[in-house]
């Protein structure tokens, strides 16, 4: 392939095109590290249909790096070769896992195509909303990954995140960083993670609303531009089956006003890349509260269905987020699907709750109690397994923590006039005391 791409260079018909791009949306100067970060709007909308489109003509702009150095959007395109431009954060996970696609691309086409990543606005910050989704969604990621940052207030503190970003990841594509005002992530679509592909003319040949994210294959729109055939563009097939693996309890408890994650995965454990449907079959939530998936990308709580690649032999991360309410007491639930479209008879689904609660009864669950509910969830009736001890007292509590049941030495309980919903079973026996939670449901 690298003959091929050498025997290119002499023959690429973008070489030496005019550049004529849109007013300059970049800096005239470095800005100083105190410079403040200017407000930044939330967007909940699509990242594929803010910014640019393919066919547009680009912004020009200037942006500087770590070192001061500058880059001109038109002084890049006048070498005679297409420039990449990725959107990075480091508070995206989804940035992070596709740093390895980007250094392949440089690889790959060294000396067909210049790459770049525009650093931006914080994806996930800690503590701080998140802009693309008005909740605090710091994920699971970031927290199990210790990559902890608030929205910078300084052009300096995200010089600072940069530099971190650098010292822990292997980027091998320049860093620019956005100024201040956040212009270049305005103008080219606010985006934690979208990329364009522009022509040495200024022409956006290809636009991803999320970079090398399905149906998107930046192999593939780099190949059509070139006018090449790299063998990197590979579509989905096959008869690959997955496995899914449930890393967290179904059901996950917090204060009120918290964002609370179900934690699972699925493996590829075939030799054929493979497309599966994500679907929320149930989302039942209580006022003033969301849910959203987390799998190749972080979909918007809007977002319900969503169909994602999974690599042959990837493990991919799924994730259920509940945004609750500060002042709710309540329980969510959702209901997810999977379907592998590859081969229909490999599908699962899960349920799974988020729960709050005003005076932390829930605290007290203990994931290794030596006694077990059955069946849970139940439609009324239920047995409480366990072998000691003889005299044992029963409370059982709902989600607002009011006591609903006391019993005493009954192992056997009928239900059936409990509302639908989750509720806390307290074991008190001898020393010790453990709680479990127990699903009503109703069909």
């Amino acid at each position: 392939m690298k003959k091929v791409l050498l025997l290119f260079l002499f023959f690429y018909s973008g070489a030496g095109a005019q550049v004529n791009l849109l007013p300059s949306i970049g800096l005239i100067a470095q800005p100083n590290d105190n410079d403040a970060v200017c407000y930044i709007p939330w967007y909940l909308g699509n990242f594929y249909s803010s910014g640019l489109q393919a066919g547009d003509t680009a912004y020009d702009f200037t942006l500087y790096n770590l070192n001061g150095d500058s880059l001109n959007l038109a002084e890049a395109l006048s070498h005679g070769r297409p420039v990449l431009l990725v959107a990075g954060s480091y508070t995206c996970p989804v940035f992070r896992n596709k740093v390895a696609v980007i250094n392949n691309v440089i690889a790959q086409y060294a000396g067909l195509l210049d790459v770049y990543i525009i650093y931006a606005v914080e994806a996930h910050p800690e503590i701080d909303t998140s802009v693309y989704f008005g909740y605090v969604n710091t994920t699971t990621q970031n927290i199990q990954a210790g990559i902890l940052y608030q929205q910078p207030d300084t052009y300096g503190e995200r010089k600072n995140v940069v530099s971190d970003m650098l010292s822990n990841l292997n980027i091998n594509a320049p860093v620019f960083i956005d100024g201040p005002c956040n212009n270049w992530w305005s103008a080219y679509g606010p985006a934690p993670n979208n990329a364009y592909l522009i022509d040495t003319n200024g022409i956006v040949m290809a636009k991803h609303g999320w970079f090398h994210n399905y149906p998107d294959n930046i192999y593939c729109d780099i190949d059509s531009l070139l006018g090449i055939a790299s063998g990197l563009c590979v579509q989905p097939g096959g008869n690959s089956s997955y496995t899914f693996q449930l890393n967290s309890n179904d059901t996950v408890y917090g204060e009120a006003g918290v964002t609370l994650s179900i934690d699972a995965e699925v493996h590829n454990t075939g030799v054929n890349d493979i497309l599966i449907h994500a679907q929320k079959i149930e989302n039942d939530m209580p006022a003033g509260w969301a849910s959203s998936m987390c799998i190749d990308v972080c979909y918007s709580s809007a977002t319900d269905s969503v169909v994602f690649l999974l690599a042959a032999g990837a493990t991919q991360a799924v994730h259920v987020y509940f945004y609750t309410s500060s002042d709710t007491a309540a329980v969510g639930h959702v209901k997810l699907g999977l379907k592998n479209l590859s081969n229909t008879a490999n599908h699962n689904s899960l349920d799974v709750y988020g729960v709050t609660s005003p005076n932390g009864i829930y605290l007290t669950e203990n994931s290794s109690a030596s006694f077990s509910i059955v069946p849970n969830p139940s439609a009324g009736e239920i047995q409480l397994v366990f072998s000691e001890p003889d005299n044992f007292e029963i409370e059982i509590f709902n989600t607002l923590g009011e006591k609903v049941l006391s019993a005493t030495n009954k192992k056997r309980l009928d239900l059936s006039t409990f509302s639908a919903g989750i509720y806390f079973i307290r074991l008190i026996g001898g020393q010790k005391t453990v709680t479990q939670h127990l699903i009503i449901q109703r069909h």
